[in-house]
């Protein structure tokens, strides 16, 4: 081979191995963005489960709420109930006690 057709030949294995470096370096950016493109959808469907997560939770937290409240509600009424029965009780007695005594000092006094 002549030293031209030696030159040419290098000239077109250099131009050969540029057009495979570009080709690489081209689906390498290819599948980066890919990638990126996966991460970022990734991280979508992971926030909207995390928002999803966190409504319910709020939720379950609400229902739990209103439903200790409802049972401090009803055992507040129940304590109330027992505490008005127990006045009426001794408001009863007292009443008696007293008509017991009022009997006796109208006794004294006929």
């Amino acid at each position: 081979m002549s030293e031209r057709s030696e030159l040419a030949a290098l000239v077109e294995t250099e131009a050969r191995l540029d057009r495979t470096v570009a080709a690489a370096r081209r689906a390498a950016d290819e599948a980066r963005e890919a990638a990126r493109l996966r991460a970022r959808t990734a991280a979508s469907r992971l926030e909207t489960e995390i928002a999803l997560e966190r409504a319910r939770i709020a939720s379950a937290l609400a229902d739990e709420t209103a439903r200790r409240e409802r049972a401090n509600e009803e055992r507040a009424r129940a304590t109330l109930a027992r505490y008005e029965a127990m006045r009426g009780d001794a408001l009863t007695e007292l009443a008696r006690m007293l008509a017991r005594r009022l009997v006796a000092i109208a006794e004294e006094d006929a």
